[in-house]
């Protein structure tokens, strides 16, 4: 009988939207069903918190000074933040600019306590520097989620050595069959790969459902995530800007406003800034947001070009506040195209198409919304651990 899990992550950034909160709010979910759950979390140095976190975290730039100073604030996030049944750890680790990652600085097996079931957010990230980790010893059961497309990643920063990207898809195909007995894959990024089921077992934060259908009705767009160009921001220019000079010789009534707000932060700011300057597009940069739900439930249309993800936190947030998403024709994309508001392009011609449809037309209620909860995520989770290893042809569960 299943009492006790640990779920091991590789998250540090701020706990409000995007894939950073997945293992905050699961682990939430998990201990409110009675379970005793454990989130072991890396513990970043004060003097690389500002840098990773921003200064909406970092209060007056001193960082969180104590792991358990940093986990009253995360529990603060919570949308029951008295959770006895939920306790969060930390595991010394550091940030390496050079991979634009976070990678444990010691063994990880050693701190965990023994489980039922241990869950690892991202096994190939939790062990590329320690390829030798044995997580058995700790767990009855090891079930790796796969979270984000590292080839995509690689080919985006090493564009002129694709054979990188090759090498590190299967140094990572061979962590995750050999450090995990079952894997959930949110997307078919890793097709074939050995003991894997695609399932749809995130939600997003209630807080989300109850702006739904608060849009206005201004033709206003907006993008969330952080400012890298692997999150899709040279392809949204250009789109916005072959949008614009679509509409250059149509009168002011048919002519749309292509601007769009931006929220997050990144390395890239500036760059991404200058190109869409050089394109006549018009970004606004709105920051960090600390309120996400409100900040973001007057818009009417979510736009995201990223491939990165296996499953866009941002973009399931969007269809959780009814609103219109634009979104490239991928397979990280596919649990997504069921939704009624969700507006999918091969092309730039389907792009404008798209966008033309989600400026004259209202984002309807959609019964898939609720699909989107954590609840709902919860139950298909643990009805994934009792069938056992997941080793079946079952494809594309909601």
């Amino acid at each position: 009988m299943l009492k006790t899990i640990n779920i091991l992550s590789t998250a540090a950034l701020p706990w409000r939207t995007g894939t950073a909160i997945l293992a905050l709010l699961r682990a939430h979910a998990l201990a409110q069903r009675g379970l005793d759950v454990c989130l072991y979390l890396p513990w970043i140095p004060p003097k690389q918190q500002l840098r990773l976190f921003g200064d909406a975290e970092c209060r007056d730039n001193g960082g969180f000074p104590t792991p358990s100073a940093q986990a009253s604030y995360i529990r603060s996030q919570l949308p029951q933040p008295a959770c006895p049944r939920l306790l969060i750890e930390f595991y010394p680790a550091r940030y390496w600019d050079a991979l634009g990652s976070i990678l444990p600085t010691v063994g990880l097996p050693k701190r965990l306590r023994p489980c039922d079931w241990l869950i690892l957010e991202e096994p190939e990230h939790l062990n590329w520097a320690q390829p030798w980790n044995r997580y058995r010893e700790r767990a009855a059961r090891v079930t790796g989620i796969v979270l984000t497309n590292y080839r995509y990643y690689c080919e985006q920063a090493l564009p002129r050595l694709p054979r990188v990207a090759g090498w590190l898809e299967r140094y990572n195909r061979w962590l995750i069959e050999h450090r995990c007995d079952d894997v959930i894959l949110l997307a078919d990024i890793l097709p074939d790969l050995a003991k894997a089921q695609r399932l749809l077992i995130s939600g997003i934060h209630p807080a989300f459902f109850d702006h739904a259908g608060q849009a206005d009705n201004r033709q206003n767009l907006y993008f969330m995530g952080k400012l890298i160009w692997e999150k899709g921001f040279r392809e949204l220019i250009d789109l916005l800007a072959d949008g614009v000079n679509h509409c250059a010789d149509q009168s002011a009534d048919q002519s749309a406003d292509r601007s769009i707000d931006v929220f997050g932060i990144g390395r890239d700011r500036a760059a991404i800034a200058d190109y869409a300057r050089a394109r006549g597009v018009q970004l606004n940069f709105r920051g960090l947001s600390t309120a996400p739900a409100a900040d973001i439930a007057r818009y009417r249309v979510f736009i995201n070009a990223s491939k990165s993800e296996m499953l866009c936190t941002t973009t399931a947030e969007a269809l959780g506040q009814r609103k219109f998403v634009i979104l490239p024709r991928d397979p990280s994309n596919e649990l997504f195209y069921p939704f009624q508001n969700a507006l999918c392009y091969s092309s730039p011609e389907e792009f404008q198409a798209c966008l033309r449809h989600a400026l004259s037309h209202q984002p309807v209620a959609d019964p898939l919304e609720a699909s989107l909860s954590w609840d709902a995520a919860v139950d298909r989770l643990l009805d994934y651990y009792e069938r056992g290893s997941g080793r079946n042809d079952e494809r594309g569960q909601m």
